[in-house]
């Protein structure tokens, strides 16, 4: 079943409809749903898919040579001497029909040969551009399409006529893999498998959460048990390393000089990793809402939440669940500690639902700019954090997220007004939402009731 992309492939169909030439460049990481994509894309269409292998040119020509001569029924044909004879071969063949051309793990191809974007960019301009051919170059290693195919010193640079950056699915398309289960468990099951849809595809909708959590992941036979590290050792060349990095980070330790100094590290060399794992969307860079990224007290957080959720429920408890103590970490690792775990998941859940608001023009401000902040009381010294600030440059939308059991009380208003007091900057008007599991006491709905800068959100808003 194809579920989430469903404005993505409607932009790709616009294209399609254009019946003129189109390069389109498509990358995000791996598992995210791609060639998913670009099959439900291809259906129905006159296709030539290749998908490149790790190999070396000649391998790949051949390859891609006996996928033509399979198209176009040929037989008996010597492969392709290279790249340049195979796309003028289809160009005659196709003689100004419509045809879509996917190189898929196009970079596979461009790291064993160097010329083949600058024998692109010559056919394009010589011949391509002419026709009726869809050209999609697809790949998953983001840091290398974002500067060897999209920046501006590719030979195809200029040459492209769409591109796409697939990210993973926000909570409100991802809970759409989740069957009928009641909006908590919507949430919690996020928080453990993410947005990445190979792994929501692990979901069994009509087993509890629970049961989902130890067959997709406390089995060493799942196939999430070994995910993170098969994913790391296909990506990058030192995994022991980013995988340090990764579990660092998980542990709390948050500033990259913290990192460093845990892994053992130099501090230039781990910052390299970190910015690694960045690219690939796996780690997060996050500084205090209002600061420049250079700011001193930016810190780094995991962004997937499958990452997440197993370096500190499965790495950090392998031991015991390689001698198939499934039912001792779950109860006594995941279970109790869990809520706390969710705390920051329902952070970014809160931040998904208010960019979702804005786009839709309901909330009392346009927003331009969204974030957390944290600082320091000047009088207590104490440690203040502002869960979400979301602003237009004038007005301020200040949230509190609370993932209690307990219904959100007038006390937590009073706390976020004091804490607003601290952030000090000027605003025209400030609105404080709050974002609460359990709903709220009749006090806080009352005093909603009462002051119009006051706006509350429960699961059943979100969900």
């Amino acid at each position: 079943m194809f579920l989430g992309r469903e404005r993505e492939l409607a932009d790709l169909e616009d294209l399609y409809a254009q019946d003129q030439f189109q390069l389109f460049i498509l990358y995000g990481r791996r598992r995210v749903g791609k060639t998913t994509l670009l099959n439900e894309f291809c259906k129905n269409k006159e296709t030539i898919f290749y998908s490149a292998e790790q190999s070396n040119t000649k391998l790949n020509l051949d390859k891609f040579s006996e996928l033509i001569f399979q198209y176009y029924q040929e037989a008996s044909l010597s492969p392709f001497t290279s790249w340049e004879n195979a796309l003028a071969y289809i160009h005659q063949r196709q003689k100004g029909h419509r045809l879509v051309l996917v190189f898929d793990e196009f970079p596979y191809l461009v790291r064993k040969n160097q010329v083949l974007l600058s024998t692109l960019q010559h056919m394009i301009d010589h011949t391509l551009r002419n026709s009726r051919l869809f050209i999609i170059l697809c790949g998953s290693y983001m840091g290398f399409m974002e500067k060897e195919v999209l920046g501006s010193k590719s030979p195809i640079f200029g040459r492209r006529t769409g591109q796409l950056k697939l990210r993973p699915f926000d909570y409100q398309t991802s809970i759409r893999f989740m069957g009928s289960a009641n909006p908590e468990d919507q949430l919690k099951l996020y928080g453990a498998f993410g947005g990445t849809a190979l792994y929501l595809s692990q979901i069994q909708p009509k087993q509890s959460f629970e049961t989902n959590i130890k067959k997709a992941f406390l089995r060493v036979t799942a196939y999430l048990y070994e995910e993170p590290l098969l994913l790391l050792r296909q990506e990058v060349q030192e995994p022991g390393v980013y995988s340090a990095v990764i579990e660092a980070i998980a542990s709390g330790y948050t500033k990259s000089n913290e990192i460093a100094t845990k892994i053992g590290e130099e501090p230039a060399k781990c910052l390299k990793y970190i910015h690694t794992l960045c690219e690939q969307g796996i780690l997060y860079k996050e500084t205090p809402f209002g600061e420049k990224g250079t700011s001193r007290k930016t810190i780094y957080g995991i962004s997937d939440l499958m990452f997440r959720f197993w370096y500190r429920y499965v790495f950090a408890n392998r031991t015991l669940l390689e001698t198939g103590a499934a039912e001792i970490v779950w109860e006594r690792k995941i279970a109790p500690d869990y809520s706390n775990y969710m705390g920051l998941v329902f952070e970014q859940v809160c931040k998904d639902y208010l960019l979702a608001q804005n786009l839709k023009g309901t909330l009392p401000i346009l927003f331009t700019s969204i974030g957390r902040w944290w600082g320091s009381d000047p009088n207590s010294r104490e440690a203040i954090e502002i869960d979400l600030i979301a602003s237009d440059g004038k007005q301020y939308i200040i949230g509190e997220c609370k993932w209690r059991n307990e219904p959100l009380d007038v006390s937590v208003m009073k706390a976020l007004r004091e804490k607003a007091d601290i952030f000090r900057t000027k605003r025209e008007k400030t609105w404080y939402m709050f974002f609460s599991k359990s709903g709220f006491t009749d006090g806080a709905i009352n005093e909603a009731q009462r002051r119009e800068d006051v706006i509350l959100v429960d699961l059943h808003d979100m969900l």
